[in-house]
């Protein structure tokens, strides 16, 4: 296998140019059979050199390389895995290329908008939906069957790649955010668990706000998407719905939503620091004594666990039970233009065996059967495994969703810092809505 950082390392310009001249002008100085035969020697230099520089550009035979673009944090498994792939399938040698979480949406889309892609692309699932509608994926119906079927997959995780005629997806993680909780603090203030309603998840908010502690903190400064899937969870467990990647919101919904996670921040019983804090500070926060729950996922629990937290999981909680969330996660494509399409779904057919998907996710895999093991059903992750798989339905990935998500948390913020009402910012994300998605049904 290969490793790269830069594409550039493998696709280089050709280095051979300049030998036709030197060829040329030693032709000229010889005659007679010594110019005829230097001649044809020539020619076969030019063709060996010809033949040497497409091969440099390409990277070679194509049909015995996959390049696979993959997330940083997946790497060291990764690596472990092709080493295995590689013994089974001799004939083949996969080059990886690192991706970031900061660049891998741009990176992404200006390959597959260019056709000069990898075979091989991890990518969220969310996103998938954006380029199927422009025909920028390979179709993997294939790959389900007998050795992976659809009914291993947990619910909900092959919707979000499926249309009526394909599946171009094999997600591998999936996973959703539900609440994280200070145990100490929560006894601290004469509170025996985890809130359960709204009621309650407000009534212990503003016990647990004291002193330099705030009961709940949002991601208001981070990356929008963060914030605006917690406003979304909150809207779906007030009735708005998800179908067929897009949101229907009313007003109402929206209205109970940010009544939460907006007017919380300008009423005091969250953080008022949510305005400046992206999803890893809120952690921070939270590790820090100064928040006493927040909206995570199960990848912070071990991280708190590490810092010597007494922390506790609970579903997040709805109107008067159980509250909804989206779920998303991370899955293998394969574009269209990708050069060894065999070669990539033997690759994808590998990664997305139960024990290959168990060893690279560090939250839940994505088929059931990958989950078996004991580490995905801890204490502290049951919770989050609960929501997982009877309260969630995968995250809105429709576009038309996707460009309104930047003016949904732009409203929040409003409501937030009390520039707006929970009513009036219900109205204007309704209004938008109802521009880009069509009116509610």
């Amino acid at each position: 296998m290969v490793r790269c950082r830069d594409r550039r390392s493998r696709w280089s310009t050709n280095r051979f140019r300049g030998h036709r001249g030197l060829l040329g002008r030693s032709a000229v100085a010889i005659r007679g059979r010594s110019a005829a035969f230097i001649g044809v020697s020539a020619a076969l230099v030019v063709a060996v050199v010809a033949t040497i520089a497409v091969a440099v550009v390409s990277g070679g035979d194509s049909s015995r390389t996959v390049t696979w673009w993959l997330p940083n944090w997946d790497t060291e498994i990764a690596q472990e895995l092709l080493a295995e792939f590689e013994a089974e399938n001799p004939d083949l040698t996969v080059q990886t290329v690192e991706t970031t979480v900061d660049t891998m949406a741009n990176k992404i889309s200006v390959a597959l908008d260019s056709g000069d892609t990898p075979d091989v692309i991890t990518d969220l699932v969310s996103r998938t939906r954006t380029y199927i509608r422009s025909d920028q994926l390979t179709d993997l119906s294939g790959l389900y069957g007998p050795g992976m079927p659809r009914e291993d997959f947990i619910n909900g995780a092959l919707d979000a790649v499926t249309t009526d005629i394909a599946t171009y997806a094999v997600p591998y993680r999936w996973d959703c955010i539900s609440l994280i909780y200070n145990k100490d603090l929560f006894a601290a203030a004469g509170i025996d668990g985890p809130p359960a309603t709204w009621p309650e998840f407000i009534a212990d908010a503003q016990a647990l706000t004291t002193g330099d502690a705030a009961g709940v903190a949002w991601p208001m400064s981070g990356t929008p998407n963060d914030l605006v899937n917690r406003f979304l969870g909150f809207a779906m467990s007030a009735g708005a719905t998800v179908e067929d990647g897009v949101p229907h919101l009313d007003v109402a919904s929206s209205q109970a939503a940010l009544e939460i996670v907006g007017s919380s921040v300008a009423q005091g019983w969250a953080s008022r620091s949510s305005l400046e804090v992206n999803n890893t500070e809120v952690r921070e926060l939270f590790i820090n004594g100064r928040v006493a729950m927040y909206v995570g996922g199960v990848f912070d629990v071990e991280l708190e666990r590490e810092a010597g937290m007494n922390v506790g999981t609970a579903v997040t909680p709805g109107p008067d039970g159980p509250g909804m969330q989206g779920a998303d996660g991370w899955g293998y494509i394969v574009p269209a233009e990708a050069k060894n399409v065999d070669g990539a779904k033997r690759l994808v057919a590998f990664l997305s065996r139960p024990d290959a998907m168990a060893r690279l996710t560090s939250t839940y895999p994505a088929r059931v059967s990958a989950a078996a093991g004991e580490r995905f059903h801890d204490e502290d992750r049951q919770a989050h495994y609960e929501q997982l798989t009877e309260h969630s339905v995968p995250t809105p990935n429709d576009p038309a969703w996707v460009s309104m998500i930047p003016s949904v948390y732009s409203t929040i913020q409003s409501v937030a810092l009390g520039e707006s009402t929970p009513a009036e910012g219900a109205r204007a994300i309704q209004a938008e809505a109802d521009r880009l998605l069509g009116p509610v049904r």
